[in-house]
């Protein structure tokens, strides 16, 4: 009930064209039940009493029946196409907003092939239904409610048996359609299932090239692929058992009809031409029948699709559309007290971390991997939230706001570059496309791109593929870094930024940094100490605590941790030079 009610909401904006389409649907069925009704006149009047001229236009009714029939439903099919079309696009459209909002941690345990497939295979299966099966359904219903007044004010006794038919063959047939349903439901998930794996399986060729694992990947799907063949095959099994057994009843109706209404005609209760009219009337009236069986799997399937993009519908929102924009960020940005682990994990990864930055401040965040740093940041961005401590820029507590006001502000280049599958200027344009090409030159020249970007035939107009793959890592890097520098944020955040450069360059991005920095507020997180010996204040974490906080200088001369750190660090360096 749910699932109907949801469904008619999303039908309600287009109520006029539905109308229509009904109308018109009303006058096809109409139309439908004329040529039976002229064939019993046919017999009863017009041959006994060789009424010639009468015959002709008897013929030419027929012919307008049919084609008037026709122009109808194609008119009603069209609008409800149409109108199918918009819905399924509303709804495909709602649930990749909802995508957009809701936090992300739903990401973090959720297969992207799974998102994939609701949106696209799930949605093709409403699809399907809604253009081919249910405006043929509507026509044929229309068309058998009039046949079936048509028959009980002929011969009420024949309607009586149709009814009764019906009554018998929908019990099977409701029993049979709930299993078909379960077995689609578990199909659509093993669909889904596939279908990440293969996504995740073409993504990964590389590795999957490298640690030679292709046989394994090859036995995983052929697997898959094996289970999900077997219950297809069970579900269209059952599907065809519903099909015959409406095929049953459509053959043995007129018998019962012919046997009762041949009586009805000996005993002069009727007329032949009377019989004639209702057993060609019968066809009409197990049409919708007809339809529901032969299009029972087409059905079954998508209303388990349906229900998995509703499921979408109700996923939580990161936060509310109407909180206030968080207004002109000047970087002052004050972490308190904050606890966090990750969905379904056991660990927290902060621990009570407490950190404050003052506006246009240099903050170096290091420490050993999965110490918390890029979370740290995830939480600093709203990404996350914690489960204890509050995030305040500028004195304001971060999730009162809009998120998105505060990150429109901030510019990030992580670790892991994200590249678009387009052109070289795409991609930098995409954080600020309204950025002048002096400023978009500035900002190339400043992450070191311009000798790569004058090296290549098209310069900014060349494709850089796939996730970037037509690049190499330390490329790709500085593309994310020239991305954020034409944002002009007033708080930047650098997560490994230049951990995929090699020495030379990092010197020379280094160097254009050191000039964008002043007076913005940035985050540095670092692997190699050297990158953040210059920072205003140095945290170091450890195990998801604030171990040691201070300069570089003065982290030194505690001889802690960082201390250690520095020296295993400038020890290998050493190692390096001496080889």
């Amino acid at each position: 009930m749910k699932l109907f009610k949801e469904t008619v909401l999303h039908f309600k904006p287009y109520w006029k064209g539905l109308l229509l389409a009904l109308i018109f649907a009303l006058a096809g069925g109409g139309f439908t039940i004329i040529p039976p009704i002229l064939a019993g006149k046919l017999v009863d009047t017009i041959i006994p009493m060789q009424m010639t001229d009468t015959m002709i236009w008897i013929v030419a009714g027929v012919i307008a029946a049919f084609f008037l029939k026709v122009m109808f439903e194609g008119l009603q099919e069209f609008i409800q196409v149409r109108i199918g079309l918009d819905v399924i696009t509303d709804m495909q459209m709602r649930a990749f907003k909802r995508l957009h909002r809701t936090p992300m941690s739903f990401f973090a345990t959720t297969p992207r092939g799974d998102m994939l497939f609701r949106l696209t295979h799930d949605v093709e299966s409403v699809q399907n239904l809604n253009n081919t099966v249910v405006p043929r359904f509507i026509q044929q219903l229309v068309g058998a409610i009039a046949a079936f007044a048509a028959v009980f004010s002929l011969f009420w006794p024949a309607a009586l048996v149709m009814f009764a038919v019906f009554a018998i063959y929908l019990i099977p047939s409701f029993k049979l359609g709930t299993t078909v349903r379960k077995l689609g439901a578990v199909q659509r998930d093993m669909s889904a299932d596939m279908y990440h794996h293969l996504q995740e399986s073409i993504e990964s060729v590389r590795l999957i090239r490298t640690f030679q694992t292709m046989d394994k990947e090859i036995e995983q799907q052929t697997q898959k692929l094996s289970a999900w063949k077997k219950l297809s095959i069970k579900a269209a099994l059952i599907g065809k058992v519903n099909y015959r057994l409406g095929n049953l009843f459509n053959i043995a109706t007129p018998g019962v009809v012919m046997l009762i209404g041949g009586w009805a005609v000996w005993e002069k209760e009727i007329t032949a031409g009377t019989l004639i009219a209702v057993l060609a009337l019968i066809p009409t009236m197990f049409l919708p029948v007809r339809s529901l069986a032969e299009n029972a799997l087409t059905i079954q399937q998508a209303i388990p699709a349906l229900i998995r993009i509703y499921e979408y519908f109700d996923l939580h929102e990161e936060h509310k559309e109407d909180l206030p924009e968080i207004g002109k960020v000047k970087g002052d940005i004050q972490l308190n007290d904050i606890w966090f682990k990750y969905p379904g994990a056991e660990e927290y990864v902060l621990k009570g971390v407490t950190l404050s930055i003052k506006e246009g401040q240099h903050v170096g965040i290091v420490g050993a991997s999965g110490g918390g740093k890029s979370t740290l940041i995830q939480i600093l961005l709203g990404l996350y939230e914690p489960e204890a401590g509050s995030v305040h820029i500028d004195g304001k507590d971060l999730y009162s706001y809009n998120r998105n006001s505060f990150r429109q502000q901030v510019g990030v280049v992580s670790q892991e570059t994200f590249l678009l599958n387009s052109t070289l200027r795409k991609n930098l344009l995409y954080g600020r496309q309204d950025a002048a090409e002096h400023e978009l030159q500035s900002a190339c020249e400043a992450a070191g791109l311009s000798e790569l970007i004058t090296s290549l035939n098209e310069g900014y107009e060349t494709i850089v593929g796939e996730r970037g793959l037509k690049l190499s890592g330390g490329q790709r890097q500085r593309v994310a870094l020239a991305r954020a520098i034409l944002r002009h944020p007033p708080v930047l955040i650098f997560d490994e930024a230049t951990s995929s450069l090699d020495g030379e360059t990092e010197e020379r991005v280094q160097a254009s940094l050191q000039e964008l920095i002043p007076g913005r507020t940035t985050i540095t997180i670092a692997h190699r100490l050297v990158t953040v010996k210059d920072a205003d204040l140095i945290v170091l974490l450890d195990k998801g605590t604030v171990a040691e906080l201070g300069t570089h200088e003065q982290l030194l001369e505690k001889k802690g941790k960082y201390h250690e750190l520095y020296m295993a660090q400038y020890s290998e360096l050493e190692k390096e030079r001496a080889i």
